[in-house]
């Protein structure tokens, strides 16, 4: 039985500021990674910039990069994201990286809580 998950393999940088940015609302980085991919969902933010593929590092012999995993809520809202990955060009590690590194330098949650 397959896991309906979401994990995105990052830099440890970027792992580290995800989560920092994350505890700043008492939430943990999986569930900020799911809310991006909800709100991705309905905006398709990523298919409408066509960004070039974010180059991803590779696992060097036995190092594995640090991980960050959506738990969502059905096998298919997983397919759906690979697809929509797929769609924009890039794959599903490339698309949540994206996500990621995006909301980093945009900070959409912190202004929509601010200004609400």
């Amino acid at each position: 039985m397959s896991v309906p998950q979401i994990t995105i393999r990052l830099s440890t940088e970027i792992k580290s500021q995800f989560a920092a940015y994350a505890s700043q609302f008492g939430i943990r980085e999986s569930e900020l990674l799911r809310l991006l991919i909800t709100r991705e969902r309905i905006h398709q933010r990523l298919e409408k910039m066509a960004p070039q593929p974010l180059e991803e590092r590779k696992e060097r012999g036995r190092v594995r990069l640090p991980t960050v995993t959506a738990h969502m809520s059905s096998i298919t809202d997983v397919q759906d994201f690979d697809d929509y990955a797929s769609k924009c060009g890039i794959n599903r590690n490339g698309a949540g990286l994206w996500l990621i590194t995006t909301e980093l330098l945009e900070q959409w949650l912190k202004k929509a809580i601010e200004t609400a």
